[in-house]
């Protein structure tokens, strides 16, 4: 809970042990200081000061021991040092012992608070007894932990609060318990989020998520829900962050499981169709680790009972990872070269995944071949690949599989025709040998084929890029927008590219095909991720690039604008784009990002087929703010006339702990709004972030068309 803090009086402490022994502190009082010289005892009394290096102690009396280095401060006493402070009833301290003790103590340093009946130890083994340790200052609805005993340890292995018998509460109300705790001062605070509501589906619930310290790098805790139409949810939760000058980790774990009461018309179906049953459950898991600068290992992890699991009980998880993926990758970074290996696999019985079991490859990256001015690279790759229909379509009951080979190489040599025109020639080469290959046709619309359990392709790529660069300079001003000089950056290009004819595609067991993306498609052949789908292509594209740049205030400079055009031209039409012929076509596309000011951005981003000048995909975002005290944000949403949709965005500021805010979604198709969101964020002291929200919904698939959230968070301190 107390974050990367140390607690303010063992530091006051310690600069007390270092400045007693070692330095003459000076003694103040407004009343005549006593000596008595026989003990060599200093006495002050009223408004008593003791000074010494960066550290202050007022009391009402303070006696010091000159001989023995030994203070004693009665009476209000006061310790303030480096802007920390610490309060109690008495203080003494024996620097040449380094023992200290005091009573009634009461110190913090924001955003944390502390209090105890009495401390008392050394520097680095201190006893607090009958504290209480607050997140921010105490108040009605502030959180704490307490215990009547309280032992801080600084160790090799570093900082920590052990914690026998702790009670966490929310005011006075205790909510939480725990026999012993420890937090490290090297690890994350605790987490408490709360969301309470009410739907048609659920009826009324609480979802809870709660995480403690367990050592200096781990937090763990549970996801504990209630739902009054479906019932209880429960799960541990955890996550760990460790750093070292050798290696760095970072992962969290997420899990749930609820026998869902609900009637089979609540429960209804998933995505295929399909009954969903009353055991319900998830899990969620997200790791990566770097070893050194050249190892990176990543997975993630996501188990489902079924597809809507996560939708129905927390849709907090569901917006940020709709499709669950589940892969473990590890790679190793050469000084030119990268081996990695990555897998795929499919614990979800309602998804069609292209398992990869796993997938070895090496990439060889551009490097100068010899001295001829000529780059070439290289790649290399084996994998194993599985697609199981029948778990999705029981019509399907063969699958597909394929033991796949893949060499790819790349030549190219820049030649630089002027100093503004560079023209690079390339040339490539794909090859691909299958094995075991099986597949059922059936599910490419085709008629029942056999593919040959062996089949080699081979591809070839000729091509050229030719690109320019230039610039023009106007001593344009505008205090309105602080522009201060105008630099217009150009860059035309023309790409041009030949694959070979690969011969009979459909002996291949296409697993890794063409999937719909809404970016420019990529040109070159060693890049292409539709590795079984590859045909004869040739294609030229045009390309203008635009940049308008301004001077910043300080050195550099800051864009205002780009606008970007970009035209294909198609000599071989084929299943480029669409996976239909039918829709091969010439593609146009514009896109442009003006930002002219820092309260000012929009994004565009648009396709066209070029023989009807059709608009095929029209995506943009507007985003307009005021300061400090409104935001406005605008989307569109357009794709081949079956997706018209437009959201809006707005954040109002009404002071500084409270602000409103909206959003709504708007389908243009069916001429109503998808959903209209209403909230108002704002903040409990400094200890909770509370959000108030009603949603209305029109015809989703699985949520209520009305519902209430109050949600809870604990801030977090800086």
């Amino acid at each position: 809970m107390l974050a990367n803090a140390r607690i303010v009086f063992l530091v006051l402490f310690l600069t007390l042990s270092i400045s007693l022994s070692g330095a003459l502190p000076e003694l103040s009082s407004i009343e005549p200081l006593e000596y008595d010289e026989a003990s060599k005892r200093l006495v002050a009394r009223g408004d008593a000061r003791l000074d010494f290096e960066k550290t202050r102690i007022r009391a009402d009396r303070i006696t010091y021991y000159q001989e023995f280095s030994l203070a004693d401060a009665n009476g209000g006493v006061a310790i303030s040092h480096d802007g920390g402070r610490l309060v109690t009833n008495r203080m003494s301290f024996d620097s040449q012992e380094n023992i200290f003790s005091v009573d009634i103590l009461r110190t913090g340093q924001w955003p944390y608070y502390i209090s105890g009946v009495s401390a008392g130890g050394t520097i680095e083994n201190t006893n607090i007894q009958g504290a209480t340790v607050y997140y921010d200052e105490p108040s009605p609805f502030g959180l704490s932990v307490s215990s009547g005993a309280v032992h801080y340890v600084n160790e090799d292995d570093g900082e920590y609060l052990s914690v026998d018998g702790a009670t966490f509460r929310i005011g006075r109300i205790p909510f939480f318990y725990l026999p012993s705790y420890r937090h490290y001062f090297s690890g994350a605070p605790y987490l408490l989020d709360i969301n309470a509501g009410s739907n048609n589906d659920l009826g009324h619930y609480l979802q809870t998520t709660t995480l403690f310290p367990i050592t200096s790098w781990l937090r763990a805790g549970a996801n504990l829900d209630h739902y009054s139409k479906r019932g209880l949810l429960a799960g541990p939760t955890a996550q760990y962050v460790y750093n070292s000058s050798s290696q760095s980790i970072v992962g969290a774990i997420s899990t749930g499981a609820i026998n869902d009461n609900g009637s089979q018309a609540e429960r209804d179906v998933d995505t295929l169709g399909r009954q969903i049953e009353s055991k319900r459950n998830f899990m969620q898991w997200r790791h990566k680790h770097h070893i050194g600068e050249r190892i990176t290992t990543t997975a993630s992890g996501s188990y489902w009972s079924d597809s809507d699991v996560i939708r129905d009980f927390r849709d907090d998880i569901f917006d940020e990872n709709q499709r669950p993926d589940n892969f473990a990758e590890a790679t190793y970074t050469g000084e030119n070269w990268i081996l990695s290996a990555f897998a795929r696999f499919r614990p979800n019985n309602f998804q069609l995944v292209q398992e990869r079991a796993p997938e070895v490859r090496f990439d060889l990256l551009p490097i100068p071949l010899s001295n001829t001015g000529a780059y070439h690279r290289a790649s290399a790759s084996y994998l194993q690949l599985y697609e199981d229909f029948d778990r999705i379509l029981p019509d399907i009951t063969v699958e597909g599989e394929s033991d796949r080979f893949d060499l790819t190489y790349r030549i190219e040599r820049p030649v630089l025709l002027s100093n503004w025109l560079t023209l690079t020639p390339l040339g490539g080469a794909r090859f691909t040998q299958y094995e075991n290959q099986q597949i059922d046709p059936l599910l490419l619309g085709q008629l029942p084929v056999t593919v040959d359990d062996s089949f080699r392709r081979e591809i070839y790529e000729l091509g050229f890029d030719l690109e320019a660069r230039a610039y023009a300079s106007y001593q344009t001003l505008n205090k309105t927008w602080r522009i201060d000089g105008l630099r217009h950056i150009v860059r035309p290009a023309l790409r041009y590219r030949y694959f070979s004819d690969p011969e009979d595609v459909n002996g291949i067991a296409a697993i890794d095909r063409q999937v719909f993306d809404l970016k420019r498609p990529l040109l070159d052949l060693s890049d292409l991720r539709n590795v079984d789908q590859i045909a004869q292509s040739h294609l030229v594209r045009l390309g203008l690039e635009n940049l308008f740049q301004t001077r910043t205030e300080a050195y550099g400079s800051r864009t205002l604008a780009e606008l970007n055009f970009y035209q294909d031209i198609i000599f071989q039409k084929n299943l480029r784009y669409d996976g239909n012929e039918d829709d091969v076509f010439n593609a146009s596309w514009v896109e442009l990002v003006l930002n002219p000011a820092p309260w000012l951005k929009f994004d565009l981003a648009s396709r066209f087929k070029t023989e009807s000048i059709t608009l095929e995909e029209l995506r943009t975002r507007t985003s307009i703010k005021s300061g400090e005290i409104w935001e406005l944000g605008l989307s569109t949403d357009l794709l081949n006339k079956r997706i018209n949709q437009y959201r809006l965005d707005y954040i109002y500021l009404i002071n500084e702990r409270c602000s409103l805010f909206t959003n709504m979604n708007f389908d243009a198709n069916s001429k109503k709004f998808t959903i209209f969101r209403l909230g108002l964020q704002t903040q409990l002291g400094s200890t909770w972030e509370l959000l108030y929200a009603i949603t209305f919904r029109e015809d989703a698939r699985r949520e209520s068309d009305t519902s209430f959230d109050i949600q809870m968070r604990l801030a977090q301190g800086e």
